[in-house]
């Protein structure tokens, strides 16, 4: 059997060194104390609580606090199991086999069983994360804890797949009795918290599971949670939740937008951490054949050279965050750093050469009015942005950026149901957005957003379809040889890189607000790389009212 210390991802691994870039966390430890209720703010209320259904973040911010994945990442960046007691691989890594632990219950009181991952692994197979365990090609179950899982190809990282967050283990029983209540009045889970109640336009309201002792073992509390309640309030404007927190009527949110930081920071009842994410923000572009024109790499620099980043991220974030010159994060796990070199002259800055790629591939102005045509038709893009304050003022300002250089703006600010059900179906040209990477592994983020079998999933904006870098990604999630996979997984960055499927905008940064006064335990949960990217489920454990 395997431990988690020999199950180490293979590839170059971009530890996050100076994530922290300003804390105000308690400067001395106290004890913990039990009882309380947090109160913590999101800026948009979730869709459905149905995690096969889940694609957004403020589903995901509350569903990790109820569900909990197989395997975890801990903070050495290795694999580490935590629903699950030993694993062994055979076949050159194309059967694996696992054993639960034992005493592991569902918030009903049920065990969990080899039969419950079986269902919540097929409902995933068929879901919204369905990119993530692809690779599946049968699930059988050997005993009431054991289980076998057969992939299409070996995959010796396999266990790090399954350490996504998102692919969340429930009870089945639980699910079938619910029927249509699922995810709306029902959520059972083996995480830290349960679910009480959805008051709609409101808030979610989650209670702590008394049982729970199983927390990953570089946590300071295993279980169960300090708090007695968990209250997650939606607040969709930013300067009503910047206020109830800084008021006090909020515990803490990471809500908070790069234009409140100042606010947040100099209020002495507040305290502000700051954290390099894995989340890229950029301009995605249709590149689909059909999408004429931007299925020319011509066009697509063009629009890249015409967007001045740096004023963008001044205007729509208050200049927080970093340049991004590729569309992935430097901080994650695998990122080739020279993709960088490859994408910085490919996406800087330069109406000049922006209009000479224009006219290079066809587009002139014939009739004077400032916009380029072709063939009788004008350079039209079809913009879409959500209602998302950041994506919104992205979307804004860059639009007269693509004017000045002859494309003929449609821009539509839309709330995400509209906007997501017009973008699954191609219906876009440019869209305002950016990757929320749960896992924080470069392959992952690029197979959601770059391999042709994710198209018409929530993550796969571009609607990019090239052989070469599915040939490229599969070779580089499959391959025995590890060389040879990490060899593939630099060449795709540097295909992605070469095609300019996104206007690079900026590395996000994580902002997290709290109470000094009534909120502890932070410097505890921020001690993770990726405490708001993948381990958002623990700041229940870590976290206490004062």
């Amino acid at each position: 059997m395997r431990t988690a210390n020999r199950v180490i991802w293979t590839f170059s691994i971009v530890l996050l060194l100076g994530l922290f870039a300003d804390s105000a966390g308690p400067a001395r430890a106290e004890e913990p104390k039990r009882g309380g209720t947090v109160i913590e703010a999101i800026g948009t209320e979730p869709t459905n609580l149905d995690c096969f259904k889940a694609r957004r973040r403020p589903e995901r911010t509350i569903l990790h606090l109820m569900l909990e994945p197989l395997f975890v990442i801990n903070p050495k960046l290795e694999v580490e199991p935590l629903l699950v007691e030993s694993w062994k691989s055979s076949e050159g890594n194309k059967t694996w086999t696992f054993v639960l632990k034992e005493g592991i219950k569902f918030h009903d009181g049920t065990q969990i069983s080899a039969e419950d991952v079986k269902f919540s692994l097929e409902g995933h197979m068929k879901g919204s994360q369905a990119g993530r365990v692809k690779g599946i090609a049968d699930i059988s179950v050997i005993d009431s804890r054991t289980f076998k899982i057969t992939l299409t190809k070996p995959n010796p990282a396999f266990p790090t797949a399954l350490a996504s967050s998102d692919l969340g283990i429930v009870s089945r029983k639980a699910y079938e009795k619910a029927g249509a209540a699922w995810g709306s009045k029902v959520i059972v889970g083996t995480g830290p918290l349960m679910f009480k109640e959805w008051i709609s336009g409101d808030r979610v309201i989650l209670v702590r599971n008394p049982e729970y002792r199983h927390g990953p073992s570089w946590l300071s509390n295993r279980g169960p949670a300090y708090v007695d309640k968990w209250v997650i309030r939606f607040i969709p404007e930013p300067a009503i939740l910047v206020g109830e927190l800084t008021a006090g009527e909020v515990d803490l949110s990471d809500y908070v937008t790069e234009r409140d930081v100042r606010r947040v920071r100099s209020n002495p009842n507040t305290g502000l951490i700051m954290a390099k994410s894995t989340s890229a923000i950029y301009l995605a572009i249709n590149c689909a054949a059909e999408n004429k024109p931007f299925d020319d790499v011509r066009v697509r620099r063009a629009m890249a050279h015409a967007i001045n980043a740096e004023a963008v991220r001044k205007a729509a974030m208050a200049g927080i965050g970093e340049p991004l010159y590729t569309p992935f994060a430097p901080t994650t796990m695998g990122f080739w750093k020279k993709a960088e070199e490859i994408g910085k002259p490919l996406t800087e800055y330069d109406p000049e050469l922006a209009r000479k790629l224009l006219a290079e591939a066809g587009w002139k102005d014939t009739d004077g009015d400032g916009v380029l045509d072709k063939d009788g038709q004008p350079l039209t893009v079809n913009f879409l942005a959500f209602t998302i304050a950041r994506y919104r003022r992205m979307a804004e300002v860059a639009t007269p950026m693509l004017q000045k250089v002859g494309f003929k703006v449609d821009l539509k600010i839309l709330e995400a149901g509209d906007l997501y059900e017009r973008v699954l179906k191609g219906r876009h040209d440019l869209l305002s957005t950016g990757l929320v990477a749960s896992q924080g592994i470069v392959l992952d983020d690029m197979i959601d957003t770059m391999h042709s079998g994710s198209i018409g999933s929530i993550t796969q904006w571009c609607f990019f379809k090239d052989p070469k870098m599915d040939e490229l990604l599969d070779k580089a999630r499959f391959a025995t040889d590890p060389e040879g996979r990490q060899k593939a997984l630099r060449d795709a960055q540097e295909l992605a890189a070469s095609q300019v499927p996104v206007v690079p905008i900026a590395l996000a940064m994580e902002i997290f607000g709290y109470k000094k006064k009534t909120i502890g335990g932070v410097e505890n949960y921020t001690k993770h790389p990726w405490c708001f990217d993948q381990v958002d489920t623990y700041r229940a454990l870590e976290i206490y009212k004062k």
